[in-house]
């Protein structure tokens, strides 16, 4: 049974995470939206011996706070440092991934720190979920760690077009009388919207996340949409029947336009579905993949394998100053998308292998095959220790590291520091308001 108390505490401190944390006897919690030396009122839900904190009153206010012009922080799950002036924010970045070579004893020095040229509007995808709430049709995210949608009006991280967009779709669901998905029933019609928006070329893809391929009146729902916002470039309807968390099912069927949108970056041109992987921070990414440019000043004589290369954007972007690029993705469709992107920026000399990358750079140094760069962007799991040493075995003269978590980061970099030494290291806010930060490491032979 669950039991809420109320508790008046004092912050103590940030944790690594942007977490106020505090004492209770002997035990040390933490919370959102909380700064050092903070008076609060806090509750505490008690369910199965785990406590769970939410703040219910501010007591005394910290001067560094900052004002927070969004009704549902701290409850959304979404910028969780929203309260926070935006330096700030920075120093706790700069400080996490630190901690993280320090607590793995690698004497790294961080060289370079890019901010965010745009602290709103900044994120090209809107994945937001309708639901019943008390009997009214809502849009929202979800809460933390929870399944409970939280709704708003206006989020300041997206658009005002994808913001446009969620609103018209709930007047249109009312108006046409369409059921949101209910998890614990598996019935309803609409389980998601997904927004994405090119910042390039202003292109919009709206995906409906639909409970099954029957849509009543889907005709007069996309010209309802399209005659509410006009600037939308095309619209998808993906099929998911499964009972999981996971957002898209595999089917698709296209109800306006090509299915696709086309942004470019650095100059080259990349197609954007529903499914594609593709940094969500169009601003920063630039400048992520201008540093890995620039670390590596390659001379166009070099053979760089793009491991982990998803839809093989930092590939191509490299490929005008390199003589070979080889991406390596294990995903099928995102090689596909990867190869049609090189053929319609027309880039010869890359190509793309459909294989794990541990796989992959294993057999090659078996074989001792030659390679003089290496470029790894894995997911926040980070790499194997049998690719990390495929690595040290194929000793390539040059290796980057980009990271959206430095705690694997510094683990896999202590197997490659066998032979290798960091000679430059950036981290580059690409999610503005929040604790999550990219590293860019370039690691040269001892």
């Amino acid at each position: 049974m669950e039991n809420k108390k109320k508790y008046e505490i004092v912050c103590t401190g940030l944790n690594e995470y942007g977490l106020g944390e505090f004492r209770i006897g002997k035990d040390i919690y933490s919370i959102s939206n909380l700064l050092p030396k903070e008076k609060a009122i806090v509750e505490a839900n008690d369910y199965q011996g785990i406590k769970k904190f939410k703040l219910v009153k501010l007591i005394k206010e910290s001067n560094l706070r900052s004002s927070v012009p969004c009704k549902v922080f701290g409850r959304c799950g979404n910028c969780n440092l929203l309260h926070m002036a935006y330096e700030d924010q920075i120093k706790l970045k700069y400080n996490y991934v630190q901690k993280a070579f320090n607590d793995n004893k690698l004497k790294i020095k961080i060289d370079d720190v890019f901010k965010a040229s745009n602290l709103t509007e900044y994120r090209n995808k809107m994945q937001v979920a309708y639901r019943y709430y008390n009997k009214d049709l809502i849009y929202g995210f979800y809460e933390d760690d929870t399944h409970r949608v939280i709704p708003f009006d206006n989020c300041l991280a997206h658009t005002k077009e994808q913001n446009e967009i969620a609103k018209a779709v709930l007047k249109i669901m009312k108006e046409l009388k369409l059921t949101p998905y209910d998890e614990d029933k598996r019935t309803g019609l609409i389980r998601f919207l997904i927004v994405r928006y090119a910042y390039r070329t202003k292109e919009t893809l709206v995906t409906i996340v639909t409970n099954g391929k029957i849509f009543p009146a889907r005709s007069e729902f996309v010209k309802r949409l399209r005659n509410s916002c006009p600037y939308i470039t095309t619209i998808v309807q993906n099929i998911n029947t499964r009972k999981t968390s996971i957002i898209l099912g595999d089917e698709e069927e296209v109800l306006y336009g090509k299915g696709y949108i086309e942004d470019i970056l650095l100059g080259v041109k990349f197609n954007i579905s529903s499914s594609t992987f593709y940094q969500v921070n169009s601003y920063q990414v630039e400048v992520l993949y201008n540093t890995v440019k620039n670390y590596l000043d390659l001379k166009g004589t070099e053979t760089v394998i793009d491991a982990y290369c998803g839809v093989g954007t930092i590939g191509m972007i490299l490929a005008s100053q390199a003589k070979e690029v080889i991406g390596v993705e294990q995903n099928k469709k995102s090689v596909l998308n990867a190869r049609d992107n090189a053929y319609h920026n027309k880039i010869k000399n890359i190509h793309f292998v459909i294989d794990d990358a541990t796989n992959y750079l294993e057999e090659r140094a078996k074989v001792n095959d030659k390679v003089d760069v290496l470029v790894m962007d894995p997911p926040r799991s980070g790499s194997t220790e049998v690719f990390l040493e495929s690595v040290n075995k194929l000793a390539p003269n040059k290796v980057i590291y980009v990271s959206c978590e430095a705690k694997t980061l510094a683990r896999d970099l202590k197997i490659l520091l066998k032979n290798y030494k960091v000679t430059r290291c950036g981290i580059v806010d690409m999610f503005v308001n929040s604790y999550h930060v990219e590293t860019v490491c370039l690691l040269t032979k001892k």
